[in-house]
């Protein structure tokens, strides 16, 4: 089995490069971390293995793992089917067969070191839509609290509390934010207005899942906060994708996953609250640690047997992530997306529906051309160059998302393809 040390040797982190694996074989030609290198970002899409007759715009609703993160995921998976039996049941700390059981001190260091929090505030879950269940069924309100989020929330982020509305009576309420957004002062405005003395929860998603709009979630928690509201973002969108600051932000609570953005493998999220909120929210799973105060985020992390492989393999990405640089993939990442809306801007029959405002954009446009609808664009992707953004109905066309294995000909190319469909 390929240990943890071995899985950095393949990230090349002493050596500050990366290692391509192909059939197995580890090559690689040229350090890879020279960011002034224009060849740079062609030796990343070459750490995927994405076939090069297609092109996938959906990082959206789930990334794709590098090389090194799926090796890691079947190497687990097959050592536990096939040395199971070196398990001596002494230590779930330091056993690597199942999750559930360990407290994955290693995993949420690397998570707590992303998103600038503290370790003990961070619990492993599934997805995003777990860690905001948890969140909802753990705390406290009474008949008649409002939690007030926008319209445009993920089901997943927002069914937990309209569970909380029908079971204990606490009113779900929703604030209009606009399609497009035309600046941040005016969506924060809009939802500070919509506040009132009975809102106990502020839930918004720090990025809108279908427009990629980045909302003020810094100063809207500190407004909250002015009125004693707990705050809960859903990160779904972010976590890879821009920079997460959980002490910069200041919210009571957030929820995020690693299957988009951050190519591990689906199953892989995480829930963070504030240790002074943490230690009152009552635990939706419980197991032998439920009433354990001396690790809160444990207290969530051991819900039951869970797979270890995808966790490990989740481990990889973030050391795939941090020897990139952050920074410079956020960068990336918006660098595409600025490409790709600059030149949908300049089609007059294109109807762009994110935000105006260029800070509140990243990897995520959502657009329509007169007269299609949002399958048909797809279909005319995929027909003319097999390329896949995904549909969002008849009125919003399709969701684009760029991530750091495309490549600025694959932008223009799809600028090409908008171009003749407007013809």
């Amino acid at each position: 089995m390929t240990n943890r040390r071995d899985a950095l040797k393949y990230l090349g982190l002493s050596a500050m490069s990366l290692t391509a694996l192909n059939a197995g074989a580890a090559h690689i030609s040229q350090p890879l971390l020279d960011h002034s290198d224009p060849k740079f970002w062609d030796r990343v899409r070459d750490q995927f293995m994405l076939s090069k007759d297609k092109v996938f715009f959906n990082c959206g609703t789930v990334g794709v793992m590098p090389r090194v993160v799926y090796e890691k995921l079947n190497e687990h998976s097959r050592y536990l089917a096939t040395d199971v039996a070196d398990w001596e049941y002494k230590d779930d700390n330091k056993e690597q067969f199942i999750s559930g059981y360990n407290s994955l001190i290693s995993i949420r260091t690397k998570v707590a070191k992303l998103l600038n929090g503290e370790v003990g505030e961070i619990a492993m879950t599934d997805n995003v839509t777990n860690g905001m269940s948890y969140i909802a069924n753990g705390i406290t309100l009474q008949a008649g609290d409002e939690i007030l989020t926008t319209d445009q929330e993920h089901g997943g982020g927002q069914s937990s509390w309209k569970l909380k509305e029908k079971r204990e009576g606490a009113v779900f309420k929703t604030v209009a934010i606009g399609k497009p957004i035309n600046s941040s002062s005016q969506v924060y405005d809009t939802i500070v207005k919509a506040l009132t003395p009975k809102t106990k929860v502020l839930m918004l998603s720090h990025m809108i899942s279908g427009t990629g709009a980045i909302l003020p979630v810094k100063e809207l928690c500190a407004e909250a906060k002015k009125r004693g509201i707990f705050t809960v973002l859903d990160g779904a969108q972010t976590i890879g994708h821009i920079k997460v600051d959980l002490k910069d932000i200041d919210c009571d609570a957030y929820v995020g996953c690693f299957h988009k953005w951050m190519g591990a493998p689906c199953g892989t999220g995480f829930m963070y609250m504030k240790a002074d909120k943490l230690k009152d929210l009552w635990i939706t799973v419980a197991s032998y640690r439920w009433d354990d105060h001396a690790d809160e985020g444990f207290r969530f992390t051991q819900r039951g047997t869970g797979n270890f492989s995808i966790l490990l393999a989740l481990e990889v990405a973030l050391d795939f992530h941090f020897q990139l640089g952050p920074e410079k993939v956020y960068q990336r990442i918006k660098f595409l997306g600025d490409r790709l809306r600059t030149g949908l801007k300049q089609n007059k029959k294109v109807q762009l529906f994110s935000p105006t405002e260029d800070a509140m954009c990243a990897g995520i446009t959502l657009y329509n051309i007169d007269g299609l609808t949002g399958a048909k664009i797809q279909d005319a992707y995929w027909a003319k160059a097999k390329m896949r953004p995904r549909s969002q109905g008849d009125i919003y066309g399709v969701r684009h998302s760029t991530h750091i294995f495309n490549s600025e000909a694959e932008i223009d190319r799809s600028i090409k393809i908008v171009n003749e469909l407007s013809v």
